[in-house]
């Protein structure tokens, strides 16, 4: 087994990571651990990253959250998920959720995702096929119920 990480290597590990990406506390304190990095080091690393600023996990899922909707078009359902993947609490996904729906439209998005997937082809997918689609990327049953039945329009999403 390879010898422990040393408090200033746990560090340069870590400035490393984050050099590439943004991390939350979790990711950092599993892949530390990963190389070898005893629980006493990873809370030091944790501690003087976020001192100095470098871990700001309410900005980071904000913004993880807006790029998300923005450019992938994902629902709620499925932001909220990936930001639990990325080891981040719930409370603090419920809050960026309550930011980022203020900003955008759920409908309007499901339905841009709607017509970038579908809005290319002549024929009008089922609804069933639409429902399932949406549901894939995590919009609410409200919205897949409205726009599952509705026909896809050219004219709002180009």
């Amino acid at each position: 087994m390879e010898n422990p990480l040393t408090l200033q290597k746990a560090l340069d590990t870590a400035y490393r990571l984050l050099a590439g990406r943004p991390h939350t506390r979790a990711e950092i304190k599993r892949k530390l651990a990963r190389k070898g990095a005893g629980a006493e080091i990873i809370v030091q690393v944790l501690e003087e990253l976020t001192r100095k600023g470098y871990i700001d996990e309410d900005d980071m899922a904000l913004r993880w959250a807006q790029s998300l909707v923005r450019d992938r078009l994902w629902g709620p359902l499925k932001v909220a998920v990936y930001l639990m993947q990325k080891g981040l609490g719930r409370d603090l996904i419920d809050q960026v959720q309550r930011r980022v729906w203020q900003e955008f439209d759920e409908p309007d998005i499901a339905g841009r995702a709607l017509h970038k997937r579908f809005g290319n082809t002549n024929v009008e997918p089922p609804a069933a096929k639409k429902a399932a689609f949406l549901r894939s990327r995590g919009f609410s049953s409200s919205v897949i119920y409205n726009l599952a039945k509705e026909p896809i329009g050219d004219d709002c999403y180009e």
